[in-house]
């Protein structure tokens, strides 16, 4: 018997992105038009499957301002085999997912989500799919921390149970036991970290061939085989495509022979696609320019967020933005909630969408100054999974944080010292914080603490409203905001 041959294509983390950009070599990098020709021009050279591993939807202006909704053409327009579920396809709430998953052509998988009185899963886990007479299982995971974010509803947390990972690839594989697999593959969304553990602990016996995955944004030169298994993401955008030419044993089934390359989308890899282009220009130009270039207010020059360990002019403002419009002590800010990495001097409400594209309420908990103390010592502890800082912020003027990060990953950062308007935090004293319902909703994760929403008082339902109103309202040039509010001492990440 011949061994079998196919190619596997896999995208991740497209957040939206449809447009190609130009390097400073002046080349074209990327957009739904060059993808989707690179897609036509592979299909056409022998079998081939293609499949995203989570985060089509969110983060630009355009994902925004349609809550991703813009994407379903373009995505139908592609055809891919499967899709799997990512963080900020959770974004904005489980009856806007199921909308979504009814409007894109392609299975949506999720084999962690269970209707917890039928037993029932709540999207497909897994899909079989036949190509070049190679029989592939494809799997779909993601981490019980992003499972949590549609658990602030009421009736999904009675509704809904998540399904440990492992339990999960087992069962599907139990019920395709009679039908000959030849690969099994895993469409995972923990993040390169999380990958790695997945499949370092996986059980030899499940004979998982492959994880594609995504969340973390890597440039990969090469996959990284780990337990026999290799894992890989192929980017952020659409500047580029994870490509495996897989030889498939004949016989036995597995991977014979692989081998993987990280395509750039140009225009010497790829042809652009017409067809796709007139729905990604029906999107684009929707919108009135006239509404996108609208001043709402000038900063004092180019404001920056090169790095989301560190303070930064822009996620400084955005934080003192917050603690101005709300009657809070001070604000915690996701530094990852800050999408640009510069801004200014003039602010569009087309800049403003693109620096902070994420929609959310905004809710104030009451914490005692022992909590403050014990979520940051938490935060920046060494974990069992060898992670430190499982998450990074930003904070509004007058918090201070110092931390040591000497020797960080074996033993942990230590907090030097946490102080609010120059006073240490008194531990029997009640402060008001700030946070988006998404950050409260994390905080297990993030400070072992739970935040849930017995804790919260809801104070707006529109964080994007109150940032362009705050923008609105400030009268002349806004200057830089004070800096100091974090520092992270002999760090070496």
């Amino acid at each position: 018997m011949m061994d079998k041959k196919i190619t596997i294509l896999h995208a991740n983390d497209i957040h939206g992105q449809l447009n190609f950009t130009v390097n400073h070599d002046m080349e074209v990098m990327g957009g739904i038009s060059l993808l989707s020709g690179y897609l036509k021009k592979t299909r056409a050279e022998g079998p081939t499957f293609f499949g995203i591993c989570g985060d089509v939807l969110q983060e630009d202006v355009l994902g925004s301002d349609y809550k991703g909704t813009n994407t379903v053409e373009m995505i139908n327009y592609m055809n891919p085999n499967c899709l799997s579920l990512g963080n900020h396809e959770l974004d904005y709430g489980l009856a806007h997912l199921l909308i979504f998953k009814e409007c894109v052509s392609a299975p949506i998988l999720c084999a962690n989500m269970v209707v917890s009185n039928l037993r029932q899963d709540l999207f497909r886990s897994s899909i079989v799919c036949e190509l070049g007479g190679v029989r592939m299982l494809l799997i779909g995971v993601i981490p019980q921390a992003f499972f949590n974010k549609i658990l602030s509803d009421q009736f999904c947390r009675s509704m809904l149970d998540y399904k440990d990972t492992y339990d999960a690839v087992r069962e599907e594989i139990a019920k395709h036991k009679d039908e000959q697999i030849d690969l099994v593959v895993l469409m995972s969304h923990y993040g390169i970290e999380g990958d790695r553990i997945l499949a370092q602990n996986m059980p030899k016996d499940l004979h998982v061939d492959l994880i594609l995955g995504g969340h973390t944004h890597i440039n990969m030169d090469e996959p990284e085989v780990i337990n026999g298994i290799p894992v890989v993401q192929s980017s952020y955008g659409t500047t580029h495509i994870g490509r495996f030419d897989v030889t498939v044993d004949a016989e036995k089934g597995g991977i014979k022979e692989w081998k993987w390359q990280r395509v750039p989308l140009t225009e010497e890899t790829s042809e652009f696609d017409l067809g796709v282009d007139d729905l990604a220009d029906r999107v684009t130009f929707h919108k009135k320019k006239k509404r996108d270039n609208a001043k709402l207010c000038e900063f004092a020059g180019v404001f920056e967020h090169k790095s989301r360990l560190y303070e930064t002019d822009l996620g400084n403002l955005v934080a003192d933005a917050f603690a101005e419009s709300y009657p809070v002590d001070f604000v915690i800010l996701q530094s990852g909630s800050i999408r640009r990495k510069e801004c200014g001097p003039v602010v569009t409400q087309k800049d403003l969408n693109e620096l902070y594209p994420y929609d959310d309420k905004f809710v104030e908990i009451d914490m005692t100054g022992r909590e403050i103390k014990e979520a940051f010592h938490y935060l920046f502890c060494l974990k069992p999974d060898g992670s430190v800082m499982n998450g990074t912020f930003l904070y509004s003027k007058g918090f201070r944080l110092v931390a040591d990060g000497t020797d960080c990953w074996q033993q942990g950062c230590s907090v030097l010292g946490l102080s609010l308007n120059g006073k240490d935090f008194e531990d029997d004293k009640i402060y008001r914080v700030g946070m988006t319902r998404n950050c409260a909703s994390n905080a297990m994760r993030y400070f072992s603490m739970d935040l849930g929403e017995e804790r919260q008082r809801v104070l707006s339902l529109s964080t994007f409203h109150d940032l362009a109103k705050w923008c609105l309202s400030q009268a002349g040039t806004i200057p830089a905001p004070e800096k100091g509010r974090f520092e992270l001492l002999n760090f070496e990440g």
